[in-house]
């Protein structure tokens, strides 16, 4: 392979997936099709203990033209992400998760994209993908209504994620993911963003985000689920070299839609007892580390939206919440969960 005239470097970190591997590796070498000598696929095991590394061995063997194999010991994502890029040899970088698996056009659309509109980011829509298909779910990489495309891509409540972006790779200079954290993303992809000059939506579901039983989204909610604290912190310390509007947009989204979020959805699915202790603990953290987060014009901004009994609901949890009212948050909640379940 020429590494000089690499347009793209996607980075698949793997690790114990392999009743997925086969169908995300699949899925790839027909996405590049017609754009081979173009693109290289680095396979990145992260000290896998099943069979992911045979898997891989036998698609780099049948695909040697671009696909790469690499091992390393157990580190994380993000540490695989950090290892990725510095291995990467493309103008353009995307992550690919090894559970999940994309559509045939996407690397084709997203390149001719970036390269025809001069785009430093190429964002597409996400599909939600159940075993049961019937749940299956689209999602906008935008946020309609917004005046602006930097407006709509950062307000996107799955904003992070790292892989439904072709970035240039320059814009990751300077960057690393958070060793050791989950929620990664969250630390890196809004600088990303802010630092972009020209970001380019395409709407295609082209990511398939597959929903696994046993994912770190879809496990029990636990105290680990806190760290998205520690990203959003680290996230708001790197804002700091962005232009001023654009800085404070990302706080903004940041603050409502992955800090609050947390308290505001799978917190308060929890029973009352549980609840009400996981509330307390992750909203007095947040109050330490973010003080401005009640005062932001986007948390007062999410109390508009949409109908008169969701904004209803909003406006009196982020009252509660705001004043550190943990057990009438825990009673008010209780009772908004019983009335959806009725509807």
């Amino acid at each position: 392979m020429d590494y000089k005239n690499v347009l793209m470097s996607v980075i698949v970190p793997v690790y114990n997936t392999e009743l997925y591997l086969e169908k995300c590796l699949d899925s790839i070498v027909t996405a590049v099709e017609g754009i081979e000598p173009k693109v290289e696929v680095l396979l990145i095991n992260d000290g896998s203990t099943d069979h992911s590394q045979i898997i891989i061995d036998e698609y780099c063997d049948r695909h040697s033209a671009f696909m790469k194999k690499f091992q390393k010991p157990n580190g994380g994502l993000s540490d695989v992400k950090n290892y990725g890029l510095q291995r990467a040899n493309g103008k353009y970088v995307i992550f690919l998760d090894s559970d999940d698996f994309i559509e045939p056009n996407m690397y084709k659309d997203m390149l001719e994209c970036a390269e025809k509109n001069s785009a430093d980011v190429v964002v597409c829509d996400i599909k939600l993908t159940y075993d049961d298909s019937s749940k299956d779910q689209v999602h906008s990489c935008t946020v309609a209504g917004r005046t602006d495309i930097f407006q709509q891509v950062i307000d996107m409540s799955m904003m992070p994620a790292s892989w439904n972006k072709l970035v240039k790779k320059e814009l990751y200079d300077g960057l690393e993911f958070p060793v050791g954290k989950n929620n990664e993303d969250v630390a890196v992809t809004p600088i990303i963003l802010g630092r972009a000059n020209r970001i380019i939506a395409i709407h295609e579901p082209y990511y398939n985000y597959y929903q696994r039983t046993g994912s770190i989204q879809n496990s029990e909610f636990n105290e680990k689920r806190f760290v998205v604290i520690d990203t959003a912190k680290l996230c708001m310390e790197r804002i700091n070299g962005l232009p001023a509007e654009k800085a404070d947009k990302i706080k903004g989204s940041v603050y409502l839609h992955q800090v609050l979020a947390i308290a505001m959805y799978p917190i308060r699915e929890e029973r009352f007892r549980r609840r009400y202790n996981l509330l307390k603990k992750y909203i007095r953290r947040v109050n330490e580390e973010f003080p401005d987060l009640w005062e932001q014009s986007e948390i007062r901004e999410f109390l508009t939206w949409e109908n008169r009994m969701t904004g209803l609901y909003r406006k009196i949890s982020v009252y509660l919440l705001k004043h550190n009212l943990f057990f009438a948050t825990s009673v008010f909640w209780s009772f908004c969960n019983l009335f959806q379940k009725m509807k």
